[in-house]
Parts: C-alpha cells; structure tokens; sequence
C-alpha cells in the first residue's frame, strides 16, 4: 500500500507532491491464518451519547473572561444500534465499518488485528454526510461523534469498553422574555405596517438561522456546524420597539444591532438570551434579566448599551497539567495565533523572510518525552486531505523526531531540553497554498506524564499565489481580534487598527467616506477633510490627515508595512451626535494588483 505523510509543516503538500514509501497494511486478507496477530476485544463495549456538560454561566457581557464554572450531574444513554462504529487502522488508514448494533452479535467481539495503534471512532449515522455536506447549519440536527486509540499487542487481546459520544456541531438557543416581547410591535403588527418583526439571527460565517417569537418560545434549537477550531456567533437583533410610556399613544423606533460571540466550539451550547433592565438615568439596557422595569414613565433606549449574553454547556474540556510543557512561538505570542502572507516572501531571493518557529520547553528538570498534533481548519480541501490520511483527529507525531518531517521542517533539541520546530521555506510555501485559517493543537508529554494542550491558529492570506494585491487585515488595539470588513459595526463597539503589507512598494492608498447622514462631504470641510483622501499624496489634508491617526506621504511609500490606529476618529462622529450608516472604503495597491476593503460603521447618538 501506498502511504503519504502529512506534516504541519507541510499541508500544502497534501494536494502536491508528497514523499511516499510503501508500507504494508494493518489488516491482514487472512487475519485467522497469520501468526503473531493480536485481537481487539468488544464483549463489553458500550456506546454512549453524553447527556452531561460544564455550564459555563456569562458574567456582565459577550467574551467576558469573569465566567462561573458549576457541573450539571448528568447521565449518559445508550447509543441506538444504527450508530456507525468504525476501526481504522493508524499506520495505513485502512479502515473496518459497523453498526453499533453489529458489535453486540458474538461473532464480532474478538476482531484479529496486525500489531499497532487503532482508532476506534462511533458517530451518529448521518454524522458523516452532515460534516461533509454543504449544510452549514439546521434546525434540531445534533450528531455526535467519540473515539479512543487502542494500541494492538501481539498475541494479547486488547479490551474496549465505554465509549461516549458528544455533540459535533454547536447548538444555539434564543430566550425572548415576556416583557421585552410586549415593548416590540406585534408579528401582525409589523405586516400590516411593512415593518421588520421582532427576529434574532444567528450565523457562523454564510449559514444563518432566524429565530422568531414562535421558535424562541418553543425553545427550538439550531445547529451550527463548527467549521473551525474557535467559531464566532454573529447576533443580529432587529425588531420595532415602543419607546413610549404605557399611557402614551405608541411611538416605535427600529432596533437593529450586531454583536457576536466569540471562541464558540463544536460540543458548546450557546444560550442567547435577551432581556430588559432599567439602567440609572432612565435608560433601557437589554440584559438577560428585568429588573426594576418602570412602567408608568417614559423610558429611552439606550442602544449602546446592549448585551446579549451567550451561556455555553460545554463537555469535558482538554486541561493541562500543572508544571506540564511549555510551548510558544519564537518572536510572536502564540495565544494570537500567526499569520502568513505574501509579503512574507522576497520574490528576488526565493525565500520565505520569517520562518515559523515552535519552541518547546519542559519544566522543572523533566525531559520531553512526546510531542504529538492535531488539525483543524476552515478549508474544505486542506480538511479532505487530512481525513484521507486519518489524522484529522488522531494526529501525528512531531517528537521524537520524525523523518517525514525532514523536508519540511527542521527539529531540534538543545542539551536544555528544548525542542523546536522551525518551517523550512519548503514548508511555509506548501502551507501558502492553502488559504484560511488552520489550527493545530499541540500535545506535550514530558518523561513524568505531564500534559500540556496548546493550540496555535494559523491565517493564510491569499493563499495559492505568493502575491495578490497587499494585505489589508483590521483587528483591535491588542491585536486579539480581527473585525471582518464588510459587516456593519457599532462606532462604539469596534477598536479600528489596520494593517496593510505588500511585497514591493505601495503605488495607491486612498480613503473614501461614504455617509450621507453623519459625515456628509459639507460636515467634512468643516474639519478639514472631504470625502475622498489620498494617504500617498496628501496635498492640503497632511496635518488633518496625521492627526486623526493615518499614516501619509514617505510612511506610506517609503515601507512594505503601515499599520495605523484611527480608533480616535470614532470620538469624531460620537461629538456630531448623529445616527446613520457611515463608511470608510479603503483602496490599496501595489505592483502586484489592487485591494478594496470596507470599513462598516452604525453610529448611534450619544
């Protein structure tokens, strides 16, 4: 049989060339008549779908690091006999199907298997075509998958006992409280005037959901696919609410807001609920709770103050071990992740400019005994390529050093004890052909048992070419979050740092502000500035320009790399005072093509 090898330092090469040797397969044609065989023993395997979680409740808002942890008692049931069971072997990826029901005939609970290490997988039945399928999301379709690798002996029966499945994909509930419902214009309402109903739309990239009154009061549950190792939960809260006091004829104002909940996870229940709480001052908060809602006076709403609290049920999570091995990344903090993109590449010398360097470092005197890996990603194909190999999950081995590697990557150990793993430039180009975002999970073993679990996120950029057209990435001022161009944001929920690179030289940097109602071109004389703005030839704007933040003139053309922060200008458009659409179109070129990106901005009133 023939076997490729995937590396982490060499995913490219999954779809290119890969070096290959041949290698025998862990099932033998005749298993009863070869010698030296061991046998996986099933006379007390059990599948079992979880019905236990760790309730994670939210603190004062989204993303809040504050998080009560308490464990919900739960039990586990017996998986129907139509759960798929399969047994793939982890050297050659040969693989063995049944159903769960198959395995309880006594026939099947001695298997004979060649020596080596075996992946033991059971899955819902239409967990395969849900995860493979276009269907990003739907409407009560939870599947769920567990495995376990068991190491075969020769001449030895190795056992196999429970195995629990849990949720693949992340379920999402919304709550709409009775008395946040009775402040919105009914569903009939809305028709009658042509008016938006009260909905909460949920998405993870392209699949959405829409829950309306009935299917928040039903308590009906989507399904998210989890299409990458850290998922973000878009919320989009729309509806007509009555801003009046409950003696006065109605007055309703649109609501329409976007928030998001970030690190969402296949296997987490995410809990969206939306409440109402009067706040000091008379203003509306919508809040998970009510509390002190006044009902005999007129109450505002304060649109910038609102929160939808996400609450998660989420299974046992993977904890390092105290003083267990340290891994980071050489020259970058490896909690924000690392990002690869063309003008990383110096097309005269050939060369990648910055290698990726992983550093691994035991503690406490102990030595490194392993180091193993796991993948995940947001693209289909780099996904494809490691499910044909069986190492999606199961993983590889990256030290003790590995030959495999070799082409790729060069490992290292220091007589400190410190291992690294640093990417070869034939490695950064195969891992360039695949744009999108890969995350590989580190699993550190020193020679005393200790456990670390670490995940390194991976963003490829224009992915397939060295080039195509400069970079343009916008995130906060930690630089922990990056903020999708495109989607339309709250001025006072965003921080705005733009990070632009290019191979060769910028030839064009302009500025477009689009807002008929907040920043119209007659409000932009007024502050020095006009609609359209050259950032390489600034002309009369320079100063204006440099003082709100964005780079001009020699800082522009004289680097490969600007990086600016125009947060400030959002105390700008909160001093006017006005409410509408107001947008920043930023148009990028270099030798190799031209990139346009939009900043998408709501500014409320203060």
């Amino acid at each position: 049989m023939r076997r490729c090898m995937l590396s982490f330092f060499a995913v490219g090469a999954l779809l290119l060339s890969v070096g290959c040797k041949d290698e025998g397969a862990n099932f033998p044609s005749n298993p009863e008549e070869e010698t030296g065989m061991g046998y996986l023993s099933l006379s007390d395997f059990r599948v079992n779908v979880a019905e236990h979680a760790e309730e994670i409740t939210s603190g004062s808002g989204l993303g809040t690091e504050q998080a009560r942890q308490t464990r919900v008692v739960g039990t586990t049931t017996d998986a129907p006999g139509e759960y798929k069971v399969k047994i793939r072997s982890a050297k050659s990826g040969e693989e063995m199907e049944y159903t769960y029901a198959d395995l309880q005939k006594p026939e099947n609970q001695r298997i004979p298997l060649a020596p080596g290490a075996y992946v033991v997988s059971a899955e819902s039945p239409d967990y395969r075509d849900y995860i493979n399928g276009s269907t990003g999301v739907d409407w009560e379709k939870p599947v769920y998958y567990g495995s376990v690798t068991k190491t075969v002996h020769k001449r030895m029966e190795t056992t196999v006992n429970d195995l629990v499945c849990t949720l693949a994909n992340i379920k999402t509930t919304v709550t709409l409280t009775k008395d946040l419902q009775e402040l919105f214009m009914t569903d009939t309402q809305a028709d009658a005037a042509g008016k938006e109903r009260l909905t909460v739309a949920l998405s993870i990239g392209d699949s959405r959901l829409v829950f309306d009154r009935a299917t928040a009061d039903a308590g009906t549950a989507g399904y998210f696919k989890a299409v990458e190792a850290l998922n973000t939960v878009k919320i989009v809260w729309s509806g007509e609410y009555n801003k009046a006091a409950s003696d006065e004829a109605p007055q309703y104002v649109p609501v329409n807001w976007t928030t998001e909940i970030v690190g969402c996870k296949a296997g987490q229940w995410r809990k969206v609920s939306i409440g109402i709480l009067n706040a000091d001052e008379g203003n509306v908060q919508f809040q998970v709770k009510v509390e002190n809602w006044v009902y005999d006076r007129k109450v505002d709403v304060d649109i910038t103050q609102l929160y939808a609290f996400g609450e998660e049920t989420i299974p046992d999570e993977e904890v390092s071990d105290e003083d267990s091995p340290v891994v980071t990344l050489e020259g970058h903090d490896i909690t924000k992740g690392y990002a690869i993109n063309g003008s990383m590449y110096d097309e005269e010398l050939d060369k990648w400019t910055e290698n990726l360097k992983v550093v691994f470092t035991p503690v406490g005197g102990a030595a490194l005994r392993s180091v193993n890996m796991t993948f995940d990603s947001d693209n289909a194909a780099f996904l494809e390529a490691l499910d044909a190999l069986g190492i999606r999950l199961t993983g590889m081995a990256l030290w003790p050093e590995s030959a495999d590697l070799s082409t790729y990557a060069v490992i290292r150990a220091a007589n400190t004890g410190v291992v690294t793993a640093t990417m070869k430039d034939a490695g950064m180009s195969a891992l360039y052909a695949f744009e999108g975002t890969h995350t590989v999970r580190f699993v550190a073993v020193d020679d005393r048992g200790r456990t670390s679990y670490t995940d390194l996120v991976i963003r490829v950029q224009a992915g397939g070419v060295v080039a195509d057209g400069p970079s343009v990435v916008w995130t906060n001022k930690a630089g922990t979050k990056t903020y999708e161009f495109g989607t339309r944001y709250n001025h006072n929920a965003v921080e705005i740092v733009i990070d632009v690179t290019t191979q060769s030289a910028f030839t064009e940097f302009t500025v477009d502000i689009v807002s008929e109602t907040v920043l119209p071109p007659s409000e932009l004389v007024g502050v020095g500035l006009t609609d359209h703005l050259d950032l390489i030839n600034p002309g009369q704007y320079k100063s204006q320009l440099e003082g709100f933040g964005f780079p001009t003139g020699d800082a522009v053309t004289g680097s490969k790399r600007v990086s600016f922060d125009i947060t400030g200008f959002m105390d700008l458009l909160s001093l006017l005072n006005r409410e509408g659409k107001c947008d920043f179109r930023l148009t990028v070129t270099d030798a190799s093509g031209t990139v346009t990106k939009t900043i998408q901005l709501y500014v409320v009133k203060s």
